[in-house]
C-alpha cells in the first residue's frame, strides 16, 4: 500500500527522539530487498519496541530517495535523536543483523559515547578525547568506542590505533572501518628507503597527516600515484582511498581530488 502524504520529519526524525527508527529503503522489483525485508519485520516484532521499523519504497518515494543519497538498494538506515546512527546497504543475513541492532540502538553508554563524540569536533577536543580514553577503558564491551579512538589518534599514533582495531575480525560490522584505521597507519609509519620518486611523495604525505594537513597529504598521495601507483604493494593507491573514506563522498577534498584520482589510474 502506497504510503500517502508521507512525512519523513515527522514519522522519522521526530519519531526517534522517543525510539531509535530503522528505515528500509527498498523496492518490490529488488531479489535482496524481498530477503531483508521480512527478517527485519521478524526482528521488529521480537523487540520488545526498543525500535521500530518504517519501510520506504524507493518507488514510490523516489524523490526521498534521491535526497538521501540511496543509490542501491536494499539500503538501511537508523535514526535516533534525529539523527544518522548506523547505515549498511545489501541484504546482511539475520546474525548479522542481530549484530548489527545489538551494536547501534541506543543505550545509555552508547549515547554518552556519542555526547564525546560530537565534542571532539569542537574546541574541547582535548577534553573530549580524554573523556573517549576513560570510556574505553570503562566499557570494553562497545568496539565502536575503540574504533573512534583509533580514528582519533591514527596520525599521531598509528601503532597504538592499530592495537585498538586488532580484536575487529573479518566479517564484523566493523571490519571495513578498522582496516581503513589499519591502512592510515600504515601510510603514517612509512618510511621511505628506496629514494624514489613515489617514495619521496609518501614520505612527504606521512609528516603532512602527523601536521593534520590533509589537503598537502592528498597533493602528495596523488603524486606518487602518478610517478608509480604499484610502489610498495600500491600504497600511494591504497592511502588515496583510505583518506576519501575517512573524508566522506561530499567532503571538499574528496570532490576536489577524486576526478584526479581516477585519471591516474589509467
Amino acid at each position: 500500500m502506497k504510503q500517502e502524504n508521507f512525512d519523513f520529519d515527522k514519522a522519522v526524525l521526530e519519531r526517534s527522539n522517543e525510539v531509535p527508527i530503522v528505515v528500509d529503503y527498498w523496492s518490490p522489483t529488488c531479489g535482496p530487498c524481498l530477503f531483508l525485508g521480512p527478517i527485519l519485520e521478524k526482528l521488529e516484532s521480537q523487540s520488545g519496541g526498543t525500535w521500530e521499523l518504517i519501510k520506504i519504497n524507493t518507488m514510490e518515494h523516489n524523490d526521498l530517495a534521491y535526497a538521501h543519497g540511496i543509490h542501491s538498494i536494499p539500503h538501511v538506515k537508523m535514526f535516533s535523536k534525529g539523527k544518522l546512527v548506523s547505515e549498511f546497504v545489501g541484504a546482511l543475513p539475520e546474525g548479522t543483523l542481530v549484530k548489527w541492532l545489538d551494536e547501534f540502538i541506543p543505550t545509555e553508554a552508547k549515547e554518552l559515547l556519542n555526547e564525546i563524540r560530537q565534542r571532539l569536533n569542537t574546541e574541547d577536543k582535548a577534553t573530549a578525547l580524554a573523556d573517549l580514553r576513560t570510556f574505553v577503558g570503562e566499557h570494553p564491551e562497545i568496539p565502536m568506542a575503540r574504533l573512534v579512538l583509533a580514528s582519533e589518534i591514527v596520525f599521531d599514533n598509528p601503532i597504538e590505533a592499530r592495537e585498538l582495531v586488532t580484536p575487529v575480525k573479518q566479517g564484523d560490522l566493523l571490519w571495513d572501518a578498522a582496516e581503513n584505521v589499519r591502512m592510515l597507519a600504515e601510510l603514517t609509519t612509512y618510511e621511505d628507503t628506496t629514494g624514489s620518486e613515489a617514495g619521496k611523495q609518501i614520505a612527504l604525505a606521512s609528516a603532512a597527516l602527523k601536521s593534520d594537513d590533509y589537503e598537502a597529504a592528498m597533493e602528495a598521495l596523488l603524486a606518487a600515484v602518478e610517478a608509480d601507483k604499484a610502489f610498495a604493494k600500491e600504497l600511494p593507491r591504497r592511502g588515496c582511498i583510505a583518506l576519501f573514506r575517512m573524508f566522506g563522498a561530499q567532503h571538499p577534498l574528496t570532490i576536489k581530488f577524486r576526478r584526479r584520482f581516477e585519471m591516474a589510474l589509467y
